[in-house]
């Protein structure tokens, strides 16, 4: 299997579809809530029957208006986290246009710039690996809590909708991901190799100072043998 080449142009444009369906999908369900809502407070006006047998009449009502209002918060919460996604995108494709540089390109670059300044690896693009793994998590707890709700069939359809737009921007932001991570380990690995040969060299530096310094020892012991036989009287133990 061929290798994928990551779109950041198509990325964003995912991000933007995924934000007006997630917008879309919220306030259906808000609308839902607020209905389903009326409707739980109309059984709990059935003032005749005991309280017991209320709660367990209330109860399965009570559960499915708490995964509402649940996947209502998490769904604004998700559009809130693709708006990022989006500011982010327009930032960096922004530097990128400028700089005339290609997504791998200019990772490298942010990366050499880190380094540059004394920051750690793993840290370059920490804020959008954490942006990105928040819109998938959401995701996955929107897929669950949609579970838990019998919506009528215009909301079930706005869940589909969402939920591939949704699926399909988790796959590119996984793709993201695992892009900045092997950038990551390639430019840790640079840094291992620099530092191997930067060792190495100084080692071989030290060993011929060493050796420097053996022979000019030699040198100066063969002298003082010369010197002792013909008696040139020049050299001396501070030579």
């Amino acid at each position: 299997m061929g290798t994928i080449v990551y779109d950041p142009t198509n990325h964003a444009e995912t991000a933007i579809s995924a934000a007006n369906a997630v917008r879309q999908t919220a306030q259906m369900v808000q609308s839902y809530a607020l209905q389903f809502q009326q409707y739980l407070n109309e059984l709990e006006q059935l003032k005749k029957l005991p309280q017991d047998t209320l709660g367990q009449v209330l109860q399965p009502y009570t559960d499915q208006m708490a995964a509402v209002q649940s996947l209502s918060q998490t769904l604004n919460d998700t559009l809130g986290q693709v708006e990022a996604l989006q500011g982010m995108f327009t930032t960096q494709f922004r530097q990128m246009a400028a700089q005339g540089l290609s997504p791998s390109q200019y990772m490298d670059r942010e990366m050499q710039i880190a380094q540059y300044r004394g920051q750690g690896i793993g840290t370059v693009f920490q804020n959008e690996v954490t942006t990105l793994q928040s819109v998938n998590d959401s995701y996955a707890r929107i897929r669950l809590l949609q579970n838990q709700i019998p919506a009528s069939a215009g909301l079930q359809q706005s869940f589909q909708t969402v939920n591939q737009h949704l699926n399909l921007l988790a796959g590119q932001n996984a793709q993201l991901i695992g892009l900045i991570a092997s950038h990551q380990a390639n430019a840790s690995a640079r840094l291992q190799d620099e530092a191997s040969a930067n060792a190495l060299a100084g080692e071989i530096i030290q060993q011929r100072r060493q050796d420097d310094a053996l022979k000019v020892q030699i040198l100066h012991q063969q002298l003082r043998q010369q010197e002792s036989v013909q008696g040139w009287g020049i050299m001396n133990s501070g030579q």
